[in-house]
């Protein structure tokens, strides 16, 4: 063999165990297809698209988008953006018909919730698989009856969990960019983007260290996002921090390979910690200390 041949080959072994070392990342979009207010002059379906094209733009393979049907029932209009979405290449799953809070919900209430988003899906999927379930506001059931109820009935009809490892509460800016928009206060919003982009990195922070004290490792982080007007505006520039910081994009189901999610795969089995958050208070160690931005956030330009 040359000694060409064997330059390459030692640079391919290289190229292939840098991304088996890369953090990896698999970006999923909740609330499908609205979330936030909507700002002065933007459509909804342009939200959607300025999505799409970021997320195209950074080569993300295909991202879940988590659908509640009754949007689509109060504003039928927006049944475009479920097209729009699938055209793209982009899967959808459950996030229940009206984005109830289980914690508030009896199992009955619950699992009506669930099924009545599925002919939705059904339709928007046609023959592929939509069978990952969000819970909406991560509430998996405030006592160990309802929890295991609920994982037995998922089981039952196929779902896995789509679980979250990677969050920095994105949608509080979605409301006030709009009331900025309204007032056309520049300064503001220049404020926003600033604070979006310190919460992604404060978020990854925190994340990213509780992964390290429990499992000596990074996770393959399954990062949460709302489709809303200022993700939109933002998720070029969210994307390309990521690669920054060495990620790789992967697919949900890459994602859900990583051994902490195996309580979320196989709803059968006991529940186990649904969040990085509760995998640390199982063990009695203290959280990492959180940046506070929502009460700015919920005062800003009212």
């Amino acid at each position: 063999m040359t000694l060409r041949r064997w330059g390459w080959l030692l640079a391919l072994a290289i190229f292939f165990c840098g991304l088996a070392r890369a953090q990896q990342i698999a970006i999923t979009v909740d609330d499908l297809p609205v979330s936030g207010n909507l700002p002065h002059g933007q459509p909804r379906i342009e939200i959607a698209h300025q999505m799409i094209r970021a997320l195209h733009a950074a080569h993300v393979p295909p991202a879940y988008g988590f659908v509640n049907g009754q949007r689509v029932q109060d504003q039928p209009s927006t049944i475009a953006i479920l097209g729009a979405w699938r055209a793209a290449g982009n899967p959808l799953g459950n996030h229940t018909w009206s984005h109830s809070n289980y914690d508030h919900e009896t199992l009955q209430q619950f699992e009506q919730d669930i099924q009545k988003n599925e002919p939705l899906l059904k339709l928007q999927m046609d023959n592929q698989d939509w069978h990952w379930f969000r819970f909406p506001y991560l509430a998996e059931g405030d006592n160990v009856a309802k929890q295991m109820g609920i994982r037995a009935f998922l089981a039952q009809r196929g779902y896995k969990i789509a679980g979250v490892t990677l969050n920095f509460d994105d949608y509080a800016w979605n409301d006030p960019y709009a009331r900025c928009i309204a007032k056309g206060d520049t300064r503001a919003i220049g404020w926003l983007e600033a604070s979006y982009m310190d919460a992604a990195r404060d978020g990854l922070r925190v994340d990213r260290s509780m992964a390290h004290q429990l499992y000596g490792r990074d996770l393959r982080y399954v990062l949460l996002l709302h489709i809303g007007a200022f993700d939109a505006r933002m998720l070029p520039r969210l994307l390309r921090f990521y690669r920054e910081q060495g990620f790789i994009f992967i697919t949900l189901e890459q994602a859900e390979q990583d051994p902490f999610y195996k309580y979320d795969v196989d709803p059968r089995l006991l529940p186990g910690p649904d969040s990085l958050k509760a995998a640390m208070q199982a063990k009695n160690l203290p959280l990492p200390k959180r940046t506070d931005f929502l009460p700015r956030l919920n005062a800003l330009c009212r």
